[in-house]
């Protein structure tokens, strides 16, 4: 049904014809089509209860799709497929969005408005040989491959091992859904007595540079922490400013200092993680008045190979205090500067401030032992509050949260209070110490190999996944400093963002990712090379 070239794209350009975009209905159509393929093969007609919609839990009504196939040959053997069903969404193809769920009109309307492309799309797009669309690359070729793979095996007589194919929600957000099912992995594994051997994702391949065109397979997926900065300054009224402190004006220096910064890029070999950007930096004044705002909230992304987040917490205090000193000589320089200028109608005091940088952690428990218990019965009934409006999100409930301990806090001098917000991805690689990994390691080698002899094309081999992907769920390290670093300084750690971590390490096994080759993820140009992604890939991931 789908083990052909144009089969396998056709299921592919229907799955994409599904305007799956992450946090809407449209997730629970793509799920329901998926399961509704799925139980159309000979397997799950012999075998219903082994397909399954697992609910997120969410507001949305979300599912995630859980199809277990176990070969004829016994054996506990399980090879776990992991895909995603959402997409981005699609503001940026601006006129042309109406086309981007059907990948052949698409391409098509882009040879009209040819003139809108760079020119590495406009020559991929003019040689024939690519399809444009959104998730045709990230990554409903993926999910197709993975779904024709259960068909493949489940036919087979001599075929030994199982398959288990987890396609979730949510992955291009908040990864509730890969959150949501890691548990429902464990049950189904412990009832059917199996035993994981390694996860297989098909996220499309990224490139490393401008014009790279080489095809890469991985083993392992980086991690990403989103570290948020509650930045209070000294309010004063415009006519007065000299004589306090603008918290944007400290937010800014922390901006200056953290973007781009390649001090806070994680190393392991060749290997190098992005440097940090700026994800969303706001003050939180509610309203336009001629007071300085109060304070204001920055949110980074921070990608990781190896570093814990105790250490990133080292790293991100120096920067803060780098950004506090810069601050104030920025202030008292002004103050001298205007003194001069007003000819010493207004007399310059150096302004000691006494400004601090503490975790959420140390805020926290100073603000608890200052204020006892009643304190902390005044923090759950806010967040029971907030917890109904359903305008605030994750970021939004860390921050507020933040923001009302402080309000406790004896000490009024401006600050910078480091916390992290979800979405958190562990990292996730090989321990060359086990032997699952090693033999794992030896697959891909092999699969490296074959390509090379069989079809002339070179794969290269990648130890992480910079995409950020769910395979950061399967297998967990710095377990220790996870519990005692990031969950204390993760405001909504208890309330709305729950870590399955006892459950994370229950499975803990290798993972790889080997998917379509494509270019211009979550862009308007998004497009994958059609002979290579709907008949090689799937022969070598067969292989």
């Amino acid at each position: 049904m789908w083990n052909s070239k144009e089969a396998l794209k056709g299921l592919a350009l229907e799955l994409v014809k599904v305007q799956s975009i992450s946090n809407t209905k449209g997730e629970i159509d793509m799920a329901n089509l998926v399961y509704d393929k799925l139980s159309q093969l000979d397997y799950y007609r012999e075998n219903p209860n082994h397909l399954n919609l697992v609910s997120v839990n969410d507001e949305l009504g979300r599912f995630c799709v859980c199809a277990l196939m176990k070969s004829k040959k016994q054996t506990k053997k399980t090879l776990l497929t992991l895909c995603h069903l959402d997409t981005v969404g699609v503001e940026d193809a601006g006129s042309l969005k109406e086309y981007i769920f059907d990948a052949n009109k698409y391409t098509e309307k882009l040879k009209e408005n040819i003139d809108s492309l760079d020119e590495d799309s406009k020559k991929d797009l003019l040689s024939g040989n690519w399809l444009f669309g959104r998730g045709i690359m990230d990554m409903k070729t993926g999910l197709a491959i993975q779904m024709s793979l259960i068909e493949h095996f489940s036919s087979l007589e001599d075929f030994e091992g199982n398959i288990m194919l987890v396609a979730v929600a949510d992955e291009e957000a908040n990864s509730a859904g890969a959150i949501s099912v890691i548990p429902y992995i464990n049950k189904i594994l412990e009832k059917e007595n199996l035993e994981p051997v390694a996860v297989l994702n098909c996220e499309p391949d990224f490139s490393l540079y401008k014009g790279d065109g080489n095809k890469y397979i991985y083993t392992g997926s980086c991690g990403k922490l989103l570290p948020g900065f509650f930045v209070v300054g000294k309010e004063v009224h415009v006519g007065e400013i000299l004589s306090g402190m603008n918290a944007n004006l400290i937010g800014s220096e922390l901006i200056r200092r953290l973007e781009l910064n390649t001090d806070l890029c994680d190393k392991i070999g060749e290997d190098i993680t992005m440097p940090p950007t700026c994800l969303k930096y706001k003050d939180n004044k509610d309203e336009y008045n001629v007071q300085t705002p109060i304070s204001s909230t920055i949110y980074y992304n921070l990608q990781t190979f190896k570093i814990t987040p105790k250490e990133v917490l080292e790293k991100l205090k120096i920067v803060c205090y780098e950004a506090i000193t810069a601050s104030m000589e920025k202030l008292n320089k002004a103050r001298i500067e205007y003194e001069k200028i007003t000819n010493g109608k207004y007399i310059a005091k150096d302004i000691d401030m006494n400004i601090k940088v503490l975790t959420f952690d140390e805020l926290y428990s100073q603000v608890l032992m200052d204020n006892g218990k009643e304190f902390n019965i005044h923090l759950e009934n806010k967040i029971k509050d907030w917890l109904k409006d359903k305008n605030m999100d994750e970021r939004d409930l860390s921050s507020a949260i933040v923001s009302e301990v402080h309000k406790f806090s004896k000490d009024r001098n401006p600050m910078i209070i480091i916390f992290f917000a979800p979405p958190y991805y562990p990292n996730v690689g090989i321990n060359n110490e086990l032997e699952l990994d090693k033999k794992l390691l030896k697959v891909v080698d092999n699969i490296i190999q074959y390509s090379k002899e069989e079809y002339n094309i070179e794969i290269k081999k990648q130890n992480y996944f910079q995409g950020l992907s769910d395979l950061s769920y399967f297998r967990l390290e710095n377990e220790d400093d996870i519990i005692n670093f990031l969950g204390p300084n993760m405001p909504i750690i208890k309330y709305k963002y729950k870590l399955p971590l006892e459950e994370i390490k229950k499975l803990n096994v290798p993972v790889v990712n080997l998917g379509p080759h494509g270019k211009d993820a979550h862009k308007f140009t998004e497009r994958i090379l059609v002979d290579y992604s709907y008949d090689i890939l799937p022969r070598l991931i067969k292989k």
